[in-house]
């Protein structure tokens, strides 16, 4: 029987508003292999493609299939512990909840979960582009935070979010200068923090 390979790989760390999202996805190459749907880096395929990849990934889990575990990294946390520590501790806790003794756990950038490392574990730069795990990872924590942001957007409307996602555009940077900030940007964050002290 193949081995089965858990991707992780998070969004939302430049954001300025809410959670980041961290993603990790289960399953073996094989399985992979027969997906009707090349999987890539989630910021290389157009967002109608992510959305298709998407449910088809779900629809998948329902089956029981493969498997995924979401974990949010909270605004709260972030400004508390800063964006390092809260993605390691959710990419900790997002593979432990899937995770089976015999697997290989691929971690989309530099850095490993200290209570991770001695598990069979490797950190891959650009791993999203290369593993379809962690493609499939990037995949679903950018369509599950997109829908947050949407969301968010319908909650409080000022600086569109549903179509920046938090990052800081030129808009989204126009409105905050407009509006000020609201109950969700990261006030720890440079942009949001140099507006805050000018008031």
């Amino acid at each position: 029987m193949s081995r089965n390979i858990i991707g992780v790989d998070e969004v939302g760390r430049g954001s300025l508003v809410g959670s980041a999202i961290i993603c990790a996805f289960r399953s073996t190459d094989e399985f992979l292999q027969k997906f009707p749907y090349a999987l890539r880096d989630s910021k290389k395929l157009s967002k109608k493609k992510r959305e298709i990849i998407y449910e088809e990934l779900k629809d998948l889990k329902r089956k029981k299939l493969i498997n995924y575990s979401i974990i949010f990294g909270k605004k709260k946390t972030i400004e508390k512990h800063n964006i390092h520590k809260t993605v390691l501790w959710c990419m900790s806790a997002a593979v432990r909840k899937i995770h089976q003794n015999s697997d290989k756990i691929i971690i989309d950038g530099v850095f490993i979960p200290e209570d991770l490392k001695k598990l069979d574990i490797e950190a891959v730069v650009k791993a999203d582009d290369k593993f379809p795990q962690v493609s499939a990872a990037s995949i679903i924590a950018k369509c599950f935070r997109d829908e947050l942001m949407a969301q968010l957007h319908e909650y409080d409307n000022r600086f569109f979010w549903d179509k920046n996602a938090g990052y800081p555009t030129k808009n989204h940077l126009s409105r905050i200068k407009n509006f000020g900030i609201s109950q969700f940007h990261r006030i720890t964050y440079q942009p949001i923090s140099q507006f805050i002290n000018k008031l």
